[in-house]
Formats: C-alpha cells, sequence, structure tokens
C-alpha cells in the first residue's frame, strides 16, 4: 500500500455507469477504517496530519462519493442514496467488514451505511463534528449563529497549509475542487447536497432518518465532538450517545465543529484506542 496521504494514488472501481474513486493505504492487513467527509468536500480535502497519524496502525480508505471529487455520476439528493453508493462501493471492493469514520453530514452518511449495509459488515463507527436525523430533542442554532458560521467561512482555515501538502508536486495528480466550484456545474451539486441535508434534518422524514433506529446500531460507536459546534450543536451528540446501546462521547475543549482537525494527534490516538479495544 502506499505510505501516506500526500502520495497516494487514486484508484477506481465501477458498478454499472458509476465509477466510484478512493484511495487505500496504511500499515497492516487489518480491518480498514473508511473516511466519509463533509458538506462539498472530498477525500483531497482531509487532514493529512490526522490521516497519516491514523495510518500509521491500520489501513485507511478515502472515498468520494457519486458527483464528488473524481467519481462520476450525480450527487444523490438524500442521505440514504450517498450511503447507498458507500453500500454498494463497499460491495465492489469485496469489504465484509470494515470501520466508518464520517465527519459532519459524513456522519450522517455512516450513520444510515450501518443501519443499511448487510448485517456485520460495519464492525465499528466514528462519529465527529454530527448528529442523528431530525426529531424530538434535536436542536438547531438560532438564526444569529448560523449567520455567523457564513462570516466564519471565508476565513483562512488553521490546516489549510497542512491539506495543501497533497498537491500535484506529491501525488502526481491534479488537486479536486470543492463541490460546485465556481458554480461550474450551475450549482447542481450543492443543491443535491442542500436537499440531502435539508431532508435528513426533517422529522417528518425520520423513515429515511437515523433518530428512531439509533438502537438498532449495536456495534461500538465512539462520538468525538467540539465544545461548541455552531454548525451541528454540540448537545445533538449527548442526544446521539444516550440512544446508542454501546457508545462512548468525548468533547474537546475550547473546539467547534472541526475539533479532530484542532486535536488532530489527540483525536487520532482516541481512534486508534477504540478500535483496538476488546
Amino acid at each position: 500500500m502506499h505510505p501516506d496521504h500526500q502520495t497516494a494514488k487514486t484508484e477506481f472501481v465501477s458498478k454499472g455507469d458509476q465509477t466510484y474513486a478512493y484511495r487505500r493505504f496504511g500499515k497492516g492487513d487489518g480491518v480498514p477504517l473508511m473516511f466519509l467527509i463533509h458538506f462539498r468536500g472530498n477525500m483531497d480535502l482531509w487532514d493529512p496530519l490526522l490521516i497519516n497519524s491514523i495510518a500509521q496502525s491500520r489501513p485507511v480508505i478515502l472515498f468520494d462519493n457519486a458527483g464528488v471529487g473524481k467519481s462520476n455520476g450525480a450527487v444523490a439528493t438524500t442521505i440514504e442514496g450517498m450511503a447507498k453508493h458507500v453500500i454498494d462501493f463497499l460491495d465492489v471492493i469485496g469489504e465484509t467488514e470494515i470501520d466508518l469514520l464520517g465527519f459532519s453530514m459524513g456522519g450522517y452518511i455512516t450513520q444510515l451505511v450501518a443501519l443499511n449495509a448487510p448485517a456485520g459488515q460495519i464492525r465499528r463507527l466514528i462519529i465527529t463534528g454530527s448528529g442523528s436525523s431530525g426529531g424530538e430533542g434535536v436542536m438547531n442554532h438560532p438564526i444569529e449563529q448560523q449567520k455567523q458560521v457564513g462570516q466564519l467561512a471565508g476565513q483562512p482555515e488553521a490546516y489549510w497549509k497542512r491539506v495543501n501538502e497533497r498537491n500535484e508536486a506529491t501525488s502526481g495528480e491534479e488537486r479536486s475542487q470543492v463541490v460546485s466550484y465556481n458554480y461550474a456545474d450551475g450549482g447542481a451539486g450543492v443543491k443535491a447536497m442542500g436537499a440531502a441535508n435539508q431532508s435528513f434534518a426533517d422529522p417528518s422524514q425520520s423513515s429515511a432518518g437515523s433518530l428512531q433506529r439509533l438502537k438498532e446500531l449495536k456495534m461500538p460507536v465512539f462520538i468525538a465532538q467540539g465544545h461548541d459546534d455552531f454548525m451541528i450543536p454540540t448537545t445533538n451528540s449527548f442526544l446521539m450517545q444516550q440512544r446508542l446501546p454501546n457508545a462512548r462521547l468525548k468533547i474537546f475543549p475550547d473546539s467547534g465543529h472541526g475539533s479532530l482537525y484542532q486535536y488532530p494527534v489527540e483525536f487520532a490516538g482516541d481512534v486508534a484506542r477504540f478500535l483496538e479495544m476488546a
């Protein structure tokens, strides 16, 4: 396997007309950890320090969902549809046992993959900066806080220099842009993701969500969250932990939505211990 996030080569597999892009690297031949990224993100946008720290002890898989990054097709308009693509991908590459890590919207997808995949295929879950689908007890931030998120989104990311360590010079591949970059697709991708997020948050769509089904997830789950997440309220992580039969929760201090990037080495250690525990 390729040694790290900066140099790993992209591979492709297909199911019908759908081609999925992914990268697999890391140490050993044990159960791989697959990463599912945030809204508009692709596998080029993971923090190399975080990914490489985890890959020192296990194989990792980075993945572009349909219509994202180097994968073809259209972005699914529901979280359930995005999860179906992950399940199809795992079927094509022949992984019968895998661990999943989902960040933000990736955490939504992770839950529905675990709920809808064949029994026993998903061994352990890690959910960070995320929450369940909408319903009783699930909170949204006041509109004023949501406006602050928009203001902060235009500021340089603290981890951005590390993210750009993967580039054409190190990997031999062109970097992928965020979904609907410069509105090149007329906004189709970002609109589809927005629709998926909106329906997942809608309590009337609970039959396609996760909140009422969390009790079905019997595998060990590690939830990590920042002290004050402006995008997905931290209290929703407490709600998930209470409803999941076998979940543990860690709140990182002085942090928000991207706590895994604020504490990459500590979080990587937490992940390794969680995946290795009896």
